[in-house]
């Protein structure tokens, strides 16, 4: 996808450049901001379950949907799209409460010869809620029309890439125990085995080297297998670890050699295509900011440029579009939100039209569409974006038959 128009900078043009080039060639860190303030930590940077995922499948969101501000009265919900088509259908697995939050995986494989996608599965999991301590799950072959049950012994990690499904690999998950602990499933949803602890990839050699804190994702790839993001307090390391030989292995690059350390945090993991794609949070001289990243299957790491995240800015949601590059909505301190979105995987930020009030997330399908899902109470509105005139319209809406109360 190619996108004309350029980020604009947060606050003085200058800093922006600054932080920049501390990116990509290196700069002391500091504990301070410009005006003497402690500058934010990228583990204090929150990814949250509101998200986006299209491939040559189509179009998957998760959102939040009824009366927000209740947590019981909150019910996560999935969307899917088609390809070419501009219907989103709630495919919501049904029968489990999901006030605790919602994440979702699904693969494909692909046709040799015309590259349509032939399989897919989907792994669908919930957050713990309530007193609910462990994760049910659930799968699909249809693309959502219908579900398998399974469960996990644990509780899922509040994080969007907390499961992650193969066709041929199976089903890797990320629960909360210990700050951080991955299990594996050969396909059955109920059997599942340990496969690292935080402490056990902390305490290996590439860990200590990247100085691990918690484990922030996962993905699996059928051929290199299960890859984990975590975070790296070690001079400009990103965490993304492969397990070959028995041991755990450093493949994520470092942004900078700045000294002291400065930290990163894997947002966002993801296989695409058979390559790695990464958001990474970090912290520069004077900027806490994300960066995009992409890898070959040859293990060549391209990053983007900085996207810097200013005092009080949060991020509301993110999305991955079919290449693996990520669109990224920021909810700004003034209430405002701000959409930018990679020109390619691992390539420059460009920012486009904020989008209409209520967004919960933006999604990029198979056409280069854009699309802002924004939500009120049980009905979600999809509108699109136009983007030679820079506006957005309303092309469609549903309303979700929920249950208030159900959850008390």
């Amino acid at each position: 996808m190619k996108w004309s128009q350029a980020r604009a900078p947060l606050g003085g043009g200058a800093g922006c450049i600054l932080a920049l080039a501390c990116v990509l060639a290196g700069c002391s860190s500091s504990t301070s901001d410009e005006g003497g303030r402690p500058s934010s930590s990228p583990l204090s940077v929150e990814v949250p379950l509101d998200a986006t995922y299209s491939s040559g499948a189509g179009s998957e969101a998760v959102v939040p949907m009824g009366r927000l501000g209740d947590r019981l009265n909150t019910f996560w919900q999935l969307f899917v799209r088609a390809p070419g088509t501009s219907q989103w259908a709630l495919v919501t697995p049904t029968g489990v409460a999901d006030n605790g939050g919602l994440v979702v995986s699904t693969a494909e494989s692909t046709g040799a010869d015309k590259g349509e996608p032939t399989a897919t599965v989907s792994l669908a999991g919930f957050e713990p809620s309530q007193d609910l301590a462990f994760s049910p799950l659930a799968s699909s072959s249809d693309q959502g029309r219908s579900w398998s049950p399974g469960l996990l012994p644990a509780g899922l990690a509040p994080v969007p890439d907390a499961v992650s499904a193969s066709l041929a690999a199976g089903f890797v998950a990320l629960v909360r125990e210990g700050r951080g602990t991955v299990l594996t499933s050969a396909g059955n949803l109920s059997s599942w085995s340990k496969l690292a602890t935080r402490d056990a990839i902390a305490s290996s050699v590439a860990g200590r080297s990247c100085g691990v804190g918690d484990l922030s994702a996962v993905a699996l790839d059928p051929t290199r297998g299960v890859q984990v993001g975590t975070t790296c307090s070690s001079s400009g390391l990103v965490g993304v670890f492969e397990r070959a030989g028995g041991r755990w292995h450093l493949v994520g690059p470092r942004l900078s050699p700045s000294k002291p350390p400065a930290s990163t945090k894997v947002l966002r993991l993801l296989d695409v295509g058979g390559g790695r794609s990464a958001l990474v949070a970090l912290r520069t001289k004077t900027h806490t900011g994300l960066v995009g990243l992409a890898s070959t299957e040859g293990g060549v790491w391209s990053t983007s440029t900085l996207l810097p995240l200013g005092s009080g800015d949060r991020i509301a949601s993110t999305g991955v579009e079919p290449s693996g590059a990520y669109v990224v909505l920021v909810s700004r301190s003034n209430g405002s939100l701000a959409l930018d979105i990679e020109s390619g995987p691992g390539a420059n930020w460009h920012t486009l039209p904020a989008p209409p009030p209520g967004t919960a997330t933006v999604a990029v399908g198979t056409g280069d569409e854009v699309d802002a899902l924004a939500v009120a109470s049980t009905r979600l509105t999809d509108w699109r974006l136009d983007a030679s005139a820079g506006t957005w319209s309303k092309i469609g809406t549903v309303t979700v038959p929920i249950q208030f109360g159900s959850s008390s």
